[in-house]
């Protein structure tokens, strides 16, 4: 006995050493270990343990992928001693690293007095940003799982929440909604007020207040106290925002073209004055709106449409507001009317409205007319009115549109019930829409003019967006997609799937797919061009070789010279190659999720300017926007100003909208600036000038007061409405001519899904009982609050400050994006540990003083 104890002594000695000494890959500090006493590990220090555990992973890795796998017995039992060492010593990190290595993140929930209440949010904080770097979904659910349990178990059920909504997992939402009622009543109205800032519309509460701050009911009543607060509720006109006395700018072509500025200002105008219930142009007290009638054809579609932005998320009048439109009639009733119901669609986005209003309309009014435009804008009105919210009733009346197997059916309204789809199924993976979606693109592959009209572009991202951030189970869709008859359709297809289904995933392997897809150079048929190298070819051949076959190739080069290739259309070719353009976008939608592989796909959009053909050069300024949505760059504004002045025109429009959409609802003054003078520098080229317009209109959204950012939440949740309406309005820039400088202009209203208000509101409950009027009785109150920079704390130990650089400032307050709010008075105390849109405030209890 006394000799087995001095070995092991001996044994524990050896591995200390092996520590440093032995080679590298022989593990054996760790086979030393085994060979020695098992327990009090931590006497030998932090460094032994870190060495120990790094050989643990090397060797578990080794014997599980064995053929045949072999006993982990002992490691496990090596880590049962570690994990209580590391998470005593506050290296939580290293213990959620190790355990994560040896597939025991479980171990963290099971073992009793492993994770208590000083150490659970540093150890959560840690597994949440651990799961923007996993690339398989299985580890990402589980790792989310045990970090849900976590929060759970610990009573913290607004952080509990917030993970069961990046998972999409209602089951959940319902266990957390159902602790908290128990728990505190008043946390359930924090807990509502969250799930309706995601849109996460499937859960229902018996109490009508609740019910209310789940479906966004209230939204509109605080935006409005929101704009009173900060003493903007004026309407604001588009010459506010032209600002033409600074210039000599505007529309100064023929007056044939006013329409056109009319146009412009009706968008200018629907953004600027979104949410805020009245505007200069449509709500001017008349009986009948005469601004519409300053709108030719199709531009009366988004004119009447307008009203739905000016009205959005005040449902009830909003909607008798509209109403009215539904019964002109006359040589332009039809257009008036598609615009009317593409105007409660646009109302009825971002809100849940139990009686389902929009949807009994839009179905009456497309059932009673046969016209396209307005059965066209129904369609899309009923997308964007259940966006991320599925409907059953409304899912199966588009199916039956999408699964119309008639020869005269219209492939355009077919597409736009596609995207409808997509919008209201976004992110689930619900097969029943995209087997129908996928059985319609086989039929469309088979006619040429179909597959190649720029409408049946959004019937695939509707396909795609139903699989939006699902990754794997994507697969299926995506190798059916790349089978479709139309080679240039099913290559569209496919990449279009395959960025969403990894949207905000940051998978590396994914991006590197996108830039092999980016690099080639691509002709007018859609097929690589072949590049014939002779010296190339010579230069792998041995110098033995070369000697041999010298006058061979001296005599071949003389027979037969080669023939000049022909010039390449490099118009047909980028149309050939839009799904090029669509993998510049996947590489910012895949790296939006994560800082790092952000600004290495930064660095590459440059390389891409440089080297890429036209179809990638267009979508570049497009992706540089889409990482940064809401949140100005300005090394990235310097690059857009330049592109926006570039030779080919449509490169130049896209770089102007990038602009916009970058610094939507900002009113960003250097951007301002920038685009007073593209307006003057334009002021000649009607398209481009309208899009200037259009820039300028999302520039100063909400009059500054909202977003389009889809990330929320400190940056932990990604809204998939928003982003779907993000990426309808990118594909219609893809092709200026066809959608946006076409009849298809309307499609830019499907941004009202990524619109939200970037306040910070306090709330507290109200000291009598609730009311018809006010059911979830929460009243706004005025607090000090602490606005700065966004610190990243994680792995730190102790209470590290969590913003730099603040003010303080009194609620309600604009919070720009990476901004972060703290509480600077002792009299309240929040019920969210993130303080981001409305806040509700507990009031402290006072303690007695003895004297």
């Amino acid at each position: 006995v006394k000799t087995d104890e001095l070995l092991k002594s001996l044994a524990d000695v050896l591995s200390v050493l092996g520590m440093t000494m032995a080679e590298e890959g022989t593990r054996e500090c760790l086979k030393f270990k085994l060979l020695g006493h098992r327990t009090d590990l931590g006497a030998w220090g932090h460094e032994f343990i870190r060495s120990l555990s790094g050989e643990i992973s090397q060797e578990y890795a080794a014997r599980t992928t064995a053929d045949p796998p072999q006993s982990i017995d002992d490691l496990i039992e090596l880590v049962d001693v570690i994990i209580p060492f590391q998470m005593q010593q506050n290296s939580e990190t290293e213990a959620v690293d190790l355990l994560f290595e040896v597939d025991r993140l479980d171990k963290l929930t099971s073992t009793t007095g492993l994770v208590d209440s000083n150490n659970y949010e540093r150890v959560c904080l840690y597994l949440l940003r651990f799961a923007e770097f996993l690339f398989d979904f299985n580890d990402l659910e589980s790792v989310m799982g045990v970090a849900f349990k976590l929060y759970f178990s610990q009573e913290q059920y607004p952080d509990a929440l917030r993970v069961a909504m990046r998972i999409n997992d209602l089951s959940l939402v319902k266990k957390v909604m159902d602790a908290a009622q128990k728990k505190d009543p008043l946390q359930v109205k924090q807990l509502a007020l969250m799930l309706g800032t995601q849109k996460m519309f499937g859960h229902e509460e018996e109490d009508e207040g609740v019910n209310n701050l789940i479906s966004n009911a209230t939204l509109s009543r605080h935006f409005q106290d929101l704009a009173l607060n900060l003493n903007m509720d004026e309407a604001k006109s588009p010459e506010d925002v032209y600002k033409t006395y600074l210039s000599d700018s505007g529309f100064m072509g023929q007056q044939a073209e006013s329409a056109r500025q009319n146009l412009a200002s009706t968008f200018v105008n629907a953004f600027v004055n979104c949410g805020f219930q009245k505007d200069s142009l449509m709500m001017t007290g008349d009986t009948e709106s005469t601004w519409i009638y300053k709108n030719k054809n199709e531009g009366m579609i988004s004119a009447a449409a307008s009203l739905g932005m000016v009205l959005l998320w005040n449902v009830n009048s909003g909607m008798d507001e509209i109403d009215k439109f539904l019964y002109v009639t006359g040589e332009n009733g039809n257009r008036i009317k598609a615009g009317a119901l593409l105007g409660m669609g646009i109302v009825n986005c971002g809100v849940r409205d139990d009686s389902e209003a929009a949807y009994a309309v839009i179905v009456m009014e497309f059932e009673k007319t046969t016209d396209k435009m307005v059965r066209m804008c129904g369609v899309l009105g009923l997308g964007l009115a259940y966006a991320g919210n599925p409907f059953e009733g409304a899912m199966n009346f588009l199916l039956q549109i999408v699964e119309d197997d008639a020869d005269e059916a219209d492939i355009e309204l077919q597409s736009m019930a596609g995207l409808a789809l997509g919008l209201m199924y976004i992110g689930t993976g619900e097969e029943k829409v995209a087997e129908a979606i996928i059985s319609l693109l086989f039929s469309v592959s088979m006619s040429e003019t179909k597959a190649s009209m720029s409408m049946t572009r959004f019937l695939c991202l509707g396909l795609a967006l139903v699989y939006l951030g699902k990754q794997d189970e994507a697969d299926k869709f995506i190798v059916t997609s790349s089978s479709l008859p139309n080679s240039q359709l099913a290559q569209f297809t496919s990449t279009l799937m395959e960025v969403c289904a990894y949207a905000g995933s940051g998978n590396v392997i994914q991006v590197q797919k996108l830039m092999h897809i980016c690099a080639q150079h691509l002709g007018e048929d859609g097929k690589p061009i072949v590049e014939t190298d002779g010296d190339a070819k010579a230069e792998d051949d041995d110098d033995e070789a070369k000697d041999e076959n010298k006058d061979d190739a001296a005599d071949a080069a003389a027979a037969a010279e080669p023939e000049e290739p022909a010039p390449i259309d490099k118009e047909k070719a980028a149309r050939a190659a839009i799904h090029q353009s669509i993998a510049v976008l996947g590489v910012a939608l895949i790296t939006m999720g994560e800082s790092v592989g952000r600004q290495m796909a930064e660095r590459t959009f440059q390389h891409l300017l440089q080297y890429g053909d036209l179809a990638v050069r267009r979508a570049v300024p497009l992706a540089m926007a889409l990482s940064h949505i809401s949140d100005p760059d300005y090394a990235l504004i310097d690059v857009l100003s330049k592109l926006s002045h570039d030779g080919d025109k449509d490169t130049a429009m896209c770089a102007i909208m990038a602009l916009g959409i970058m610094c939507a609802g900002t009113t960003n003054s250097k951007v301002a600036d920038m685009l007073r003078n593209l307006a003057q520098f334009y002021k000649d080229d009607n398209s481009p000038l309208f899009v200037v317009r259009l820039a300028q209109g999302l520039l100063f959204s909400g009059k500054g007061l909202v977003t389009l950012a889809p990330f929320h939440s400190d940056r932990t949740l990604l809204s998939g409405p928003a982003l779907g309406g993000i990426l309808t309005v990118m594909l219609a820039c893809l092709d200026f001519k066809s959608t946006l400088l076409g009849k298809y202009h309307f499609l830019m209203y499907t941004l009202a899904c990524a619109i939200r208000p970037r306040m910070m509101m306090t709330l507290v409950e109200g000291e009598g009982e609730p009311d018809d009027e006010n059911p979830e009785n929460l009243e706004f109150v005025k607090v000090k609050v602490r606005v700065g920079q966004a610190v990243e704390t994680v792995g730190q130990a102790g209470k590290p400050k969590r913003i730099t650089g603040f003010q303080t400032q009194e609620t309600p307050v604009l919070l720009n994006v990476g901004d972060r709010v703290e509480l600077a008075t002792d009299e309240y105390e929040p019920l969210t540990s993130v303080l981001e849109g409305l806040v509700v405030l507990r009031k402290k209890k006072k303690q007695s003083t003895s004297s």
